[in-house]
């Protein structure tokens, strides 16, 4: 399947959703905009998975794995309902948003404590489970020499949610969402940094369907 699809066709998708399901779904099937969406500029070795296991407990639903100069970036990525309103007049989190960042938390304490086996899993799914088809899935080293399955590479994690619509979060609750990256580490998002994404790359069509043909 080509990664190409009309901004339109993308922004009709979104209106339409309702739950966090067709958004699995949906990037299962086009990995692309959400790896571009959070690797503008791309990487050495590009990886993405679905559905990535922390142990027997956790459950990321997509994971990007990234690298250059030297440093293999893992992001791990929450989906949650494109029409969650993300936070309450009250100004706290939603009871999904909530709920997700309690999963995150989890996520990146399970990171920490287990960090080498994480990584034997990553080098497991980068040669079997890739999404995204844009890298070689025989040896996995980026272009400086570094292999992943090497412990002295450097991992860099990062944690992201993605919920809910732009236009239904107060200039306020902007703010506070931006706080939980500093004071967090996790960064929380709209669906819409990946419709922009989308306006952007597939903003003409002519070049994708040259490349089809």
């Amino acid at each position: 399947m080509s990664e190409y699809i009309h901004p339109n066709d993308f922004k009709n998708w979104l209106d339409a959703q309702s739950g966090e399901r067709g958004a699995l779904e949906f990037f299962s099937n086009r990995p692309q905009t959400l790896y571009w969406t959070f690797c503008r500029a791309g990487g050495h070795c590009r990886f993405l998975f679905k559905e990535f296991p922390l142990g027997s407990q956790y459950k990321a639903d997509f994971v990007i794995l990234n690298s250059y100069s030297g440093v293999w970036e893992v992001m791990f990525i929450e989906m949650e309902p494109v029409d969650d309103k993300v936070f309450t007049q009250q100004g706290v989190p939603s009871k999904r948003l909530a709920g997700a960042i309690k999963q995150v938390d989890d996520w990146a304490e399970y990171f920490d404590m287990h960090k080498s086996q994480v990584r034997s899993e990553l080098v497991r799914w980068a040669k079997s489970k890739d999404l995204l088809g844009y890298s070689s899935t025989d040896v996995i080293s980026n272009m400086s020499g570094d292999y992943l399955a090497d412990p002295e590479s450097y991992l860099k994690e990062s944690f992201h949610i993605v919920v809910g619509r732009r236009d239904n979060i107060s200039r306020a609750s902007h703010k506070r969402k931006a706080t939980y990256t500093s004071k967090h580490g996790i960064e929380i998002v709209s669906y819409d940094r990946i419709k922009d994404l989308v306006d952007i790359r597939y903003q003409n069509s002519e070049p994708w369907i040259r490349e089809q043909s």
